[in-house]
């Protein structure tokens, strides 16, 4: 009998209410996630990562944790980075109490996962690096700053979409090198659909810095809203 996968009922059951055209954050959980734990992903409309596109996909969000309710999960993650802050903290906290209402179970946002990782690690200047227009980067430098951040520097793609899961890891990687700063004590990389998980560890041993990642400080809260605490080495410091 392959044992590789825990049972259906023997499993904790995470539910993730991402974008529609989401094709990493998956991924990543399987990649990563340790024995004992499944995810289970509904998907909420996006067509561009606009802040007319974020705003349209958000109205779909209480449907969504309707249907991943269904599952009974013990957490539930809204895992989308834009889609949690384009409206600042008091969005994001009614986005929250929406979705626990709903669920009857803690919930995660990505948003809010970044600023407790930074307090858990005593970080306060961030390089903040994507794959957003400008609009967007705009709207989360404010995010950033409204929660008590400074915001070194800022630099996106330009991307929007399904554009933004075609960027390979050497190219996030080179996104990453060109933002940093002398005086950042870390650099966030935006985006659950940004495919750089994959190289956050190499990057931090390369910058000598924390490199914190959309993917990684989502799974991150999810663990401390289950109270487990995997070790998990390769994918910085965060996570390890």
């Amino acid at each position: 009998m392959n044992t590789a996968f825990p049972r259906p009922d023997s499993a904790r059951r995470v539910g993730l209410i991402i974008p529609s055209v989401n094709a990493v954050i998956e991924p990543d959980c399987a990649a990563i996630a340790p024995p004992g734990l499944t995810f289970h992903a509904t998907r909420v409309m996006l067509r561009e990562t606009t802040p007319e596109g974020l705003r349209a996909m958000n109205e779909g969000v209480a449907a969504a944790a309707t249907l991943i309710a269904s599952v009974s999960p013990e957490v539930v993650a809204f895992a989308c980075t834009s889609g949690s802050f384009i409206d600042g903290e008091a969005g994001l906290s009614r986005q929250i109490e929406a979705i626990g209402a709903i669920t009857g179970c803690p919930v995660v946002a990505t948003s809010r996962a970044i600023v407790e990782a930074c307090a858990a690690l005593g970080l306060r200047r961030l390089a903040l690096a994507t794959p957003y227009l400008d609009v967007i980067n705009e709207a989360e430098s404010r995010f950033l700053a409204g929660r008590g951040f400074t915001v070194t520097a800022v630099r996106g793609l330009g991307l929007s979409g399904k554009a933004i899961r075609e960027v390979p890891p050497a190219e996030v990687a080179a996104l990453v090198r060109a933002t940093d700063t002398p005086d950042s004590e870390a650099i966030f990389v935006s985006c659950t659909d940004f495919r750089a998980l994959e190289v956050a560890g190499a990057l931090e041993a390369e910058l000598g810095k924390p490199v914190l990642t959309s993917n990684q400080v989502t799974l991150w809260a999810i663990f401390r809203a289950l109270g487990v605490t995997p070790k998990l080495q390769g994918y910085g410091r965060l996570m390890a």
